[in-house]
């Protein structure tokens, strides 16, 4: 069974909120997933102002397993990065495990 969390969804309500409430003047969302071309929309339409960065998770060009880009989404930001570099991943990666105030959060061996 797949286990839908609502991630996009919940990204998407934050994004849009913070858009209209003018916490922010640029929003950069890391997805090439059309679940987020709602929200980029809407922000298009009711917070034109804001500047929409988009970051699509896929390797380089000329790498092995190239995903394609999402060509909706990309129409719908002012400026798109189209790779995230593997040296650029690893330093952004939580250590393996993360101290709390109980016990340590520990990343799952399949990540």
């Amino acid at each position: 069974m797949i286990e839908e969390k609502q991630t996009d969804e919940n990204l998407s309500l934050q994004v849009y909120r913070d858009a209209i409430k003018r916490h922010c003047d640029q929003v950069v969302i890391c997805s090439n997933d059309s679940d987020v071309e709602p929200v980029l929309n809407l922000l298009a339409q009711d917070a034109p102002e804001v500047t929409v960065g988009l970051i699509l998770p896929l390797r380089e060009p000329g790498e092995q397993a190239q995903r394609f880009s999402n060509k909706r989404l990309i129409g719908k930001a002012h400026w798109v990065r189209h790779y995230i570099r593997d040296d650029e991943l690893a330093v952004s990666q939580l250590p393996q495990n993360v101290p709390t105030k109980k016990k340590p959060a520990s990343k799952p061996t399949h990540w």
